[in-house]
C-alpha cells in the first residue's frame, strides 16, 4: 500500500512539473543551434540561468527533450544516471581546438532532473 502512495505521489509530482514559463526565452534558436556550433546559445546563457534553469528540476526526460531540443552529448554513468550537455559555443565537437562552455543536466535513475550546471572553461 505504501508503494501506492509513493506512485501516485510521483505521479501527481511529474505532473504538475509538466509545464515551465520560458516567456521572454528564445527556445528555437536554442533548438536550431546544433552543437553551439553557430555560437548563437552563447547570447542566451543570461537569460537560460535566469528564466529557464531554475525551472528544469523535477522535469523528466522526455520534457527536457521536448523543451530545449534532442541533447548534443549524453552520458550514462554509474547508478542508471544521465548526463545531458547542451553546449553553449562552438568548440572541439565543432572542430575547433578549444573547449566549449556548456549546460549539464544531471538525470536520476527514475530519468528525472536533480542538478543544472553551466560549466566554464
Amino acid at each position: 500500500m505504501k508503494f501506492f502512495y509513493f506512485f501516485a505521489c510521483l505521479l501527481l509530482i511529474s505532473c504538475s512539473q509538466g509545464q515551465i514559463d520560458t516567456q521572454g526565452f528564445d527556445l528555437q534558436t536554442w533548438k536550431n543551434d546544433k552543437k553551439g556550433c553557430e555560437s548563437k546559445r552563447a547570447s542566451l546563457l543570461a537569460d537560460f540561468e535566469q528564466k529557464v534553469k531554475p525551472q528544469l528540476e523535477g522535469l523528466s526526460e522526455i520534457q527536457v527533450a521536448n523543451l530545449l531540443g534532442k541533447a548534443d552529448f549524453a552520458i550514462l554513468a554509474e547508478r542508471n544516471q544521465k548526463f545531458y550537455r547542451y553546449y553553449i559555443e562552438e568548440g572541439e565537437q565543432c572542430g575547433k581546438n578549444k573547449k566549449a562552455r556548456y549546460v549539464q543536466i544531471r538525470f536520476s535513475a527514475l530519468n528525472i532532473v536533480n542538478e543544472v550546471t553551466v560549466v566554464y572553461y
